[in-house]
């Protein structure tokens, strides 16, 4: 009889010791933390934001003692990586030539014109920059920069404009242009510039 009492009191104890575990639901929220971007001169106040010109004044370099010239239009086929500013102009070029130096090629000129190809002169003021490739050390760019710089004294000039290098050119953009800048032995020895655009010209 004890022992029957014994085992029911057993049971029950174990069955009001048994529970059921309720698991309450956990809410994952993904944090994002916003990092507010400060610019170049906020954090490093002390570092000038350069601002650029144009590279050359085109009336100057025309007017160089030793430059001579030979133009034309520029092919239709030619003309995709160049900005088309209305529908009015066209591209013209110039060979730009030493002629004190052997008549050496020193780069390729490339300009928008908005007068009449028919009526286009050297004198036209009536051009915009598009393009400039330079091979030899006779035209600087913003007034500093030209054939034989050290890229050390090019990556001072860029400052904290964004740029990268790869391969063995060194790319930048400074203000309205794109530039690329062939570098031989940490020395620049090709520059071409060339105006940026929303749209491609055709």
């Amino acid at each position: 009889m004890n022992r029957y009492l014994i085992l029911i009191l057993l049971s029950l104890f174990l069955v009001s010791c048994k529970k059921e575990t309720k698991k309450e639901p956990v809410e994952i929220k993904n944090k994002i933390e916003v990092v507010e971007k400060k610019s170049v001169q906020e954090n490093n106040p002390e570092i000038p934001i350069r601002e650029f010109s144009d590279p050359i004044n085109l009336t100057e370099i025309k007017n160089l003692e030793f430059l001579t010239t030979t133009s034309g239009v520029v092919p239709h086929s030619e003309l995709e990586s160049l900005c088309k500013q209305n529908e009015e102009g066209f591209y013209g070029f110039y060979h730009l030539i030493n002629k004190n130096k052997k008549y050496w090629m020193m780069g390729l000129l490339t300009v928008y014109v908005t007068d009449k190809p028919e009526s286009w002169k050297f004198n036209s003021k009536n051009e915009t920059l598009s393009m400039l490739e330079l091979k030899t050390d006779d035209i600087k760019v913003w007034d500093s920069i030209s054939i034989g710089i050290s890229q050390s004294k090019l990556l001072d000039f860029i400052g904290t404009s964004f740029h990268y290098k790869k391969g063995s050119t060194l790319y930048a953009e400074l203000g309205e242009y794109k530039s690329s800048f062939t570098m031989s032995k940490d020395t620049v020895s090709g520059i071409k510039i060339v105006k940026s655009c929303k749209e491609k010209s055709r």
